[in-house]
């Protein structure tokens, strides 16, 4: 935490590397996911600043292969364009060829190539993109001549005293850089490295080499000195910095509203922007990438900033984050959340492959009603049944999906995910029954209707 110009509180804890037991410092640098987008807002700001471009400007104006000539730059910025994600747009090439490595020169001959509409009339609504980031990072280094990692360190990294930050591929070697890990099994709590995490690898390796949206690695303290580089103005004027902290305006007047896990927030160019203003004007982002979560919440009001970050997806870091912000402010600015509450279905999944599913079901109804010390969430539930089906665990996996079904009937998910249990143990008729069901919930499950159309015309 930094106030004012001056660090208040610091703190490091746990492990940087398992497997040599080296322990975090200050100096830890760490993957900071998608924070990592600010930079790149602030690079193409600065470049509208030097009167290089503008926001209005088309992106098919710089790149005239780009087959959507409505985008603009403030609609890539602002989250706005209505593009396909990375995933969408890659997976299908990844899944033909898993070997295959992606970067930024390949989106726009693969949008060319999948002839894929746009979800929304650009401007008209608010979806996250991690592609449109890529585009501006692509961008930048059209404009300005330089590749986007030496841009950042001459033009953001250097003025902001960032010394020990660089776009990942960009230096050579790091001693402080942290390993990210990764649950391998919930049901066992077992940790792996997302280097050799089969679940993560397309995004780790295959989608690697997308910069813009991602990549960035940094420490705490550089961070700290961003915000701080960011209040006295030394990377943009302040009338275009507060430009960029403007909530971002729909075509049909309203504001860009994503909310998300810390409250109710809209979106400016590059930033989130959260609603509530008794504690002053706060802009932020968050990042989450294979291994890492990050935090980082600048107040202008107070030059406050508070930062965190971590190298295990830790299932309390939303919670740690919330408590530092109400500790800094000293109020309860976030809800406190309810202590010493423990997963139910972790010890259920556990006890089912250890004794089978009698006892399994014992266990669960004597401790289901126990809600002071037990919670119960579709998401968890579901993620393991996955996980077990992926560990060939198939009977297991059938008890844990099916059960998912009888407690959230109203989730068309579950139905899904044990329509692809039934079928990956041969139960093809049983597979369409719920494919069937999950398809008429949600039309939208593009993939499951795919799977179904297949199995019913291959009768």
């Amino acid at each position: 935490m930094r106030e004012k110009g001056q660090t208040t509180y610091q703190y490091s804890a746990g492990l940087a590397d398992l497997k040599t037991g080296k322990r975090h410092s200050l100096h830890s640098t760490f993957q900071i996911g998608s924070i990592s987008k600010t930079f790149t807002a602030v690079a193409v700001m600065q470049l509208i600043q030097q009167h290089k471009l503008t926001l209005h400007d088309r992106y098919q104006t710089y790149f005239p292969d780009f087959p959507y000539p409505e985008i603009r730059i403030d609609h890539l910025l602002s989250h706005t364009s209505g593009l396909p994600d990375k995933e969408e747009l890659f997976f299908p090439l990844i899944d033909e060829d898993s070997t295959r490595q992606i970067n930024n020169q390949d989106i726009i001959p693969t949008l060319k190539q999948s002839k894929k509409a746009l979800a929304f009339l650009p401007g008209s609504q608010w979806r996250y993109c991690n592609i449109g980031y890529a585009l501006l990072a692509t961008l930048v280094e059209k404009i300005s001549g330089e590749r986007f990692g030496d841009y950042l360190a001459h033009h953001i990294f250097r003025p902001a005293g960032m010394q020990h930050s660089y776009l990942l591929g960009n230096k050579a070697e790091d001693p402080n850089y942290t390993t990210g890990y990764l649950v391998r099994h919930h049901y066992l709590n077992d940790m792996e490295p997302i280097s050799t995490s089969r679940k993560v690898r397309r995004w780790t390796y295959n989608l690697r080499g997308l910069y813009g949206p991602t990549n960035i690695v940094s420490t705490t303290g550089d961070l700290a000195n961003y915000a701080v580089a960011l209040d006295q103005h030394k990377l943009l004027s302040k009338g275009m910095q507060d430009l960029a902290f403007t909530p971002y305006q729909l075509t049909d007047g309203t504001l860009a509203a994503p909310g998300g896990e810390f409250g109710a927030a809209n979106y400016g160019l590059g930033w989130f922007l959260p609603t509530a203003t008794q504690l002053g004007r706060i802009v932020m982002h968050t990042g989450r990438e294979p291994g890492f979560f990050t935090f980082f919440w600048h107040d202008q009001t107070h030059h406050r900033t508070i930062i965190l970050l971590d190298n295990a997806e830790s299932p309390g870091f939303g919670t740690a984050c919330k408590q530092t912000v109400n500790l800094a402010y000293q109020t309860p600015f976030f809800p406190a959340d309810e202590p010493g509450k423990r997963s139910l279905f972790l010890p259920f999944v556990r006890t089912l492959l250890k004794d089978g599913p009698d006892a399994a079901a014992t266990l669960f109804n004597q401790l289901k009603a126990d809600t002071a010390h037990y919670f119960t969430e579709e998401r968890e539930l579901n993620e393991l049944g996955l996980e077990l089906l992926t560990d060939h665990h198939d009977s297991a996996a059938l008890e844990v999906l099916k059960l998912a079904t009888l407690l959230y009937p109203q989730s068309w998910n579950t139905y899904d995910s044990y329509g692809k249990a039934l079928l990956q143990s041969g139960r093809r008729k049983d597979a369409i029954t719920m494919y069937r069901q999950s398809v008429q919930m949600f039309p939208g499950n593009v993939p499951g209707r795919k799977i179904l159309q297949a199995l019913t015309n291959d009768k």
